[in-house]
């Protein structure tokens, strides 16, 4: 019984075998070892950031560009065009619906409209900001092209152009479009239109402010350095906790696979996306505990100075749960650390950095002052901060001023008015004592008057463009009464008009239409900021005219003028004095007197005004070098002999 047992247990085992394929299964082959992870030399502190475990592609502009037509020039375009441009275009107008049989170009061929000396064909580029989600307005350039016998394009208005990657050609394969612009040309404010051939003024190029628009967003990417599904999805948790989606926006971040997260500019950073993928990069993969992370941080701050910058983005990235952590450092005796944690919790809305800011924009360096009063805009609603922000529009410097104007705006302060002139600019009027107007050259056009109710003096008379433009009034109690010659069909309009500045720019741009039958001259934004800056030279208004490449070049030079860009103390000259100590009046500042009396205002010449930023020239250098505060009881030993300053603040700016 037990040899059968034994026989039927072998069958068995022999049975099942055939039913497997009648041998037992190879061994499996040899695989190569997994790679090691990426190992980035960070420090400690860090490695627990995105920054530090992955790598961020496609944060950088996009360049876009195509072929447009311009239409209502003075006769100053021509179908002088290169051939394989010609056909390019001729297909893109027929696209637009010319040569139908209704519509705007009924009974008018590609050809012949390419053919009249009023319109021109024109290359578009751009650079769509990185991560642009879609409808994001943009800036475009417009060039005539190479060949063409158009010698300008003033007055000129793009017809909606299609934008494609890279740098369009004639015979470049067809894609889908991923922007479109249109709008009228800003060309040289500072040239007199009329005068297209007698100057040396280019009139071939020009932008159309905020005139592009996105169609298909180019999202960018995070890429894992060691793929794992669960490390993609707590990332991209992570990032949509910090930066949660609005009604009807896209999540910031999406997994895509286990290596690749797709993210998308939230709306609140779509102006300024370098700054949110700095922020993303600091954000934590894993974002429990974070207030012992806040802990970490801040102990970092004063361990490791030198890492100052990114742990400010690191506290920030955070979210409010840090700012109990932050609190601590406001006093912190040494200046980098301190001021990377004003920044940090300004950026997240914790009011008590209000005292430290206005400090900072009062007596900080001059090119720390403007910085200040932007991040105070970002503060919760307080009416303390705007009235603070408020007296500041009366600095002396122009980046002040206009950085306290920003802020301002940003948190919608009613005392700032605002009209939309059609679809070409908006005029906004700021209550200041020092009167300003500043215009913009770049994004949304704008004419800021600095001064309510801003007057025209009277009795006053001034002539711009050949006296083609003319604004007088022989007394006070005169209206103003504004003559203009058109250049393009010799018609002539008169008008008298209130005497405030106002009432002037809103005269020079109105175009009159049956729903809106007030006069005006339909002066383009261009021609308005050239008409302004040569009447504001010539007396017509008590105030400066600061365009926006003024407070950009100024920026420039503030920027030396800070802690973190200092000099090192071994190359700084034995001479070097506090450039706050040189001349009353410092690169930037803007002189009590009104620009009209001045003959170094901005202006100096009636087609192009000279910049109302003075070069540092021959100025003293600063002294970027600043002693930390002594310990409480003792005093710090000067080097000059000289009994030291007292101060209040724990630690001197």
């Amino acid at each position: 019984m037990r040899s059968l047992a034994h026989s039927v247990v072998l069958a068995l085992a022999v049975g099942l075998l055939s039913a497997c394929g009648g041998s037992p299964k190879p061994a499996p082959r040899p695989r190569a070892p997994d790679a090691d992870a990426v190992r980035r030399d960070v420090p400690s502190v860090l490695r627990d950031t995105i920054g530090a475990q992955a790598t961020l592609t496609g944060a950088e502009p996009v360049l876009i560009s195509g072929y447009g037509f311009v239409v209502g020039l003075n006769g100053t375009g021509g179908g002088d065009v290169p051939g394989p441009i010609r056909s390019v275009m001729e297909r893109e107008l027929t696209f637009m619906g010319v040569g139908r049989e209704v519509g705007p170009f009924a009974g008018v061929s590609p050809t012949e409209l390419l053919s009249d000396p009023n319109t021109a064909v024109v290359l578009v580029t751009a650079a769509i900001p990185a991560g642009a989600p879609k409808g994001t307005r943009f800036d475009v350039q417009i060039d005539t092209v190479p060949g063409s016998s158009t010698t300008s394009l003033e007055g000129g208005r793009l017809y909606t152009t299609r934008l494609f990657r890279g740098l369009v050609r004639p015979n470049s394969p067809s894609t889908e479009a991923i922007a479109e612009a249109k709008g009228t040309l800003f060309i040289n404010p500072f040239a007199d239109p009329a005068q297209q051939d007698s100057d040396a003024k280019p009139r071939t190029t020009g932008r159309i402010l905020n005139g592009g628009a996105v169609l298909k967003p180019d999202k960018a990417v995070i890429a894992l350095d060691t793929p794992s599904h669960s490390r993609v999805r707590a990332a991209a948790d992570a990032i949509n906790e910090r930066f949660p989606r609005g009604r009807g926006d896209e999540p910031v971040a999406r997994g895509r696979n286990e290596e690749l997260i797709e993210i998308i500019v939230p709306r609140d950073y779509r102006d300024k996306p370098d700054e949110f993928f700095a922020l993303l990069m600091k954000i934590r993969v894993d974002s429990s505990f974070p207030d012992a992370a806040a802990q970490r941080y801040v102990r970092a701050l004063r361990d490791e100075p030198e890492l100052s910058e990114e742990l400010a983005l690191c506290l920030e990235a955070l979210g409010p749960s840090a700012i109990p952590h932050i609190r601590s450092m406001y006093s912190y005796p040494e200046v980098r650390p301190r001021l990377a944690a004003i920044t940090a919790g300004a950026k997240l809305g914790d009011l008590t950095t209000k005292g430290d800011l206005e400090d900072l924009a009062t007596n900080g360096p001059p090119g720390l002052r403007p910085s200040a009063l932007r991040l105070m805009g970002a503060l919760p609603t307080d009416p303390s901060v705007n009235e603070f922000l408020r007296d500041q529009l009366d600095a002396r410097a122009l980046d002040v001023r206009i950085a306290a104007y920003e802020a301002l705006l940003a948190r919608n302060d009613p005392r700032i008015t605002r009209r939309k002139l059609g679809d070409k600019f908006l005029i906004e009027t700021v209550p200041s004592a020092e009167p300003m107007v500043y215009v913009t050259m770049q994004k949304a056009p704008k004419i800021v008057l600095f001064g309510e109710d801003l007057g025209v003096r009277r009795p006053v008379f001034a002539s711009v463009w050949d006296d083609r433009l003319m604004v007088s009034s022989e007394n006070e109690n005169q209206p103003i009464r504004v003559f203009y010659r058109d250049y393009r069909g010799e018609r002539v309009l008169t008008a008298e008009i209130k005497p405030l500045l106002t009432e002037l720019v809103e005269y020079l741009a109105h175009t009159t239409t049956p729903e809106e039958p007030a006069p005006g001259l339909d002066l383009s934004y261009s021609e308005v900021v050239g008409a302004l800056a040569v009447m504001l030279r010539k007396g017509v208004a008590s105030a400066a005219f600061v365009p926006e490449t003024d407070r950009l070049q100024l920026e420039l030079i503030r920027a030396q003028q800070t802690e973190m860009g200092a000099e090192r103390p071994e190359t700084a000259p034995d001479d070097s004095a506090d450039l706050d100590d040189a001349d009353e009046d410092a690169p930037g500042d803007l002189p009590r007197t009104a620009a009209a009396d001045r003959p170094e205002t901005p202006a100096a010449a009636e087609d192009e005004p000279a910049d109302a930023v003075a070069q540092p020239g021959a100025a003293r250098k600063r002294q970027y070098v600043v002693p930390l505060a002594p310990p409480t009881g003792q005093q710090a030993a000067p080097a000059d002999g000289k009994p030291p300053k007292k101060s209040t603040r724990p630690t001197p700016y």
